[in-house]
C-alpha cells in the first residue's frame, strides 16, 4: 500500500511540478530573450513533457514490478488510432453545442471564416496543446494514476478519486506560483475548478470506454482546439472558425461547453451500460 501510495503521488507531484516549472521556463525566457507568445508556449511544451513523460513511465515500470506487465497498455502505439475517435468525439460534439446555441438564438453567427486563415494557426497551437497539456496531462492522470486507483478501487471509485486530483494539480500549481511570488492566490477560481471536475470525468470515461489513453488524449485535444478557436477565441493570430454574437453574454458559449462535456459523459455512460450488457449476455449465453 506504501509503495502504491508513493507512485501516485509522484505521478500527481510529475504532473504538477511539471507544469509549474514549464511555466518558469516559458516566463523567463520571454523576458530575458523578448520572444514571442507561440515561441513561450513551445518552450513550456517541451519542458512538460520532458519533465513528465519519462518521469510517469519510469513509475509506469515501477508499478507493473507490483502488479504484473500488462501486456497491451492503454498508452501503446498500437492505440494510437483511438487518438481520432476522442478528437473528432469532442469535436463533433462542439459543433453540435453551435448549432443547439444558435436554434436556441442564444448566439447569432456572423461569419463562417474559411480555412486558409485559421488553419495554420489551429495547428501550431494544436501541436503545442499536444505536448503541454494533452499528452502529459493525460499519461499521468487517466493513464498511471487511474490505473494505480483501478488496481485497488472499483471503476466507478478510481474515476471520482482521479477527478479529485486532476482539480488539485490546479490547485497545486497556483499554490507554487503564489509561494515563490509569480501569482496571487486566484479565490475567483472556483468555477474553473468545477469545469475541470467534469472534464476529468469526460475524459477517463473514454478511456474506459475504448480501453485507449490515445482516446482521451484526442479528446483533451479536441476540446482545447474548439475551445480556442470556436468558442472563446483571443489571441491566437488569426480569425477563429466562426464569428458569433451572444445574445446574453457569455450563455451561447456555456452551452456549448455543456453539450461537450454533459453530452459526452451522457453518451459515454449510456455506451458503457450497453458494452456490460451485452458482456454480461455472451457470458450467459456461454453457461
Amino acid at each position: 500500500m506504501k509503495k502504491t501510495f508513493s507512485i501516485l503521488l509522484g505521478g500527481w507531484a510529475a504532473v504538477t511540478v511539471g507544469l509549474f516549472l514549464a511555466v518558469v521556463a516559458g516566463n523567463v525566457a520571454e523576458a530575458q530573450f523578448s520572444i514571442t507568445r507561440n515561441d513561450r508556449l513551445i518552450i513550456q511544451a517541451v519542458v512538460m513533457s520532458m519533465i513528465v513523460v519519462p518521469a510517469v513511465l519510469y513509475l509506469y515500470k515501477q508499478l507493473y514490478r507490483r502488479i504484473g506487465q500488462v501486456e497491451t497498455p492503454s498508452y501503446s502505439i498500437k492505440k494510437a488510432p483511438h487518438f481520432f475517435t476522442g478528437f473528432l468525439f469532442a469535436t463533433g460534439l462542439a459543433i453540435i453545442g453551435l448549432i443547439v446555441a444558435s436554434g436556441l438564438d442564444l448566439i447569432e453567427v456572423d461569419q463562417w471564416h474559411a480555412p486558409d486563415y485559421w488553419i495554420g494557426a489551429l495547428f501550431l497551437n494544436m501541436l503545442i496543446a499536444f505536448f503541454y497539456e494533452a499528452l502529459p496531462e493525460e499519461l499521468a492522470l487517466r493513464g498511471l494514476i487511474f490505473d494505480v486507483l483501478r488496481n485497488r478501487f472499483a471503476v466507478w471509485l478510481s474515476v471520482i478519486i482521479q477527478t479529485f486530483i486532476f482539480v488539485t494539480v490546479s490547485v497545486g500549481v497556483s499554490l507554487l506560483q503564489a509561494v515563490f511570488g509569480m501569482t496571487a492566490i486566484d479565490i475567483t477560481m472556483l468555477p474553473q475548478l468545477m469545469l475541470l471536475f467534469v472534464f476529468g470525468i469526460a475524459l477517463a470515461l473514454i478511456r474506459i470506454y475504448t480501453g485507449s489513453l490515445w482516446a482521451a488524449i484526442g479528446f483533451h485535444l479536441g476540446y482545447l482546439a474548439m475551445a480556442r478557436f470556436l468558442i472563446l477565441p483571443a489571441g491566437y493570430g488569426a480569425p477563429p472558425i466562426v464569428t458569433f454574437q451572444e445574445t446574453m453574454y457569455g450563455l451561447g458559449s456555456l452551452l456549448i461547453i455543456a453539450v461537450i462535456m454533459f453530452g459526452s459523459i451522457i453518451i459515454l455512460l449510456f455506451l458503457l451500460v450497453i458494452k456490460r450488457t451485452q458482456k454480461n449476455w455472451q457470458a450467459h449465453k456461454q453457461i
